[in-house]
């Protein structure tokens, strides 16, 4: 389906910033699920603080194996390889020395799929803040109203705290999730297809919390919906088959594409 760019674009303000601090930064990274696997391929990417940058391609292309590098989710996953090098604020994330615990909170996660823990509303968004040694409620209380305002949701829920998460509409358990994410205070927010199962209304809501979020975090989201993309991001990398094709501020990758194939995917000529 051929995206309608102007109106894509829409909400999409150019970005003019040329003071941009890096984040993320990634060497020659190649990602293998086997030994005959090859998911990504000479991966060099730079991300900058306090902006959305968005993952396009077509399903298969490694979108999301790239983004579970950044937090190393994939390391979950027997049998995997990784070569090359990945930076978060200048630190090497692969590094013997780097405690997981430590670089997960840093970097929170909202997958595509809402998973809220069967408990209350109040308990999921304290829980990570409980693991990490906060014991005081009104400590506790603050950071739950904080996170879920910030997640867009404490109108919604803060007359029922108490009461079980699994009774909130999809929409609301996602933008839980982006309250739980955020309740371990992160610098970096990633993002894997996280409206992809909602209804137009909920991803409207999730897409005006990610607007919001971009003024105190680093987002990296992938997304199938190239719409979407260009309506939340200010940067987006084309993948195809395992590489970077096309990288770019999105209003020039979607209005002026440097390179062949991404003209053919945003114009719908495949993918």
């Amino acid at each position: 389906m051929k995206i309608n760019i102007e109106q894509a674009l829409g909400k999409n303000v150019k970005v003019t910033d040329k003071k941009l601090v890096t984040v993320i930064r990634t060497n020659k990274v190649n990602f293998y699920y086997t030994r005959d696997k090859k998911t990504l391929d000479n991966i060099n990417i730079t991300i900058s603080e306090k902006k959305v940058t968005a993952f396009i391609g077509p399903s298969g292309c490694g979108k999301s194996t790239l983004l579970r590098c950044f937090n190393r989710m994939n390391d979950l996953i027997p049998g995997i390889k990784m070569t090359g090098k990945i930076e978060i604020e200048g630190n090497d994330i692969y590094s013997p020395d780097v405690k997981l615990e430590d670089l997960r909170k840093k970097i929170g996660m909202v997958f595509q799929k809402s998973n809220p823990f069967p408990m209350t509303i109040w308990e999921n968004v304290a829980f990570g803040p409980k693991v990490n040694g906060i014991t005081s409620k009104s400590d506790l209380d603050e950071i739950v109203e904080f996170s879920l305002t910030q997640g867009d949701l404490w109108k919604e829920v803060k007359d029922r705290l108490n009461s079980s998460a699994m009774d909130l509409s999809g929409g609301q358990q996602q933008r839980l999730c982006i309250a739980r994410a955020l309740a371990n205070k992160p610098d970096i927010i990633l993002m894997d297809e996280p409206a992809s199962s909602l209804d137009p209304i909920s991803t409207n809501k999730i897409e005006e919390t990610i607007s919001e979020l971009k003024n105190n975090y680093t987002i990296v989201i992938v997304t199938h919906n190239m719409q979407q993309a260009a309506r939340v991001s200010e940067y987006t990398a084309f993948m195809m088959t395992g590489n970077i094709i096309e990288f770019n501020e999105t209003s020039a990758l979607f209005t002026n594409p440097k390179e062949k194939l991404t003209e053919d995917y945003i114009t719908g000529r495949f993918g």
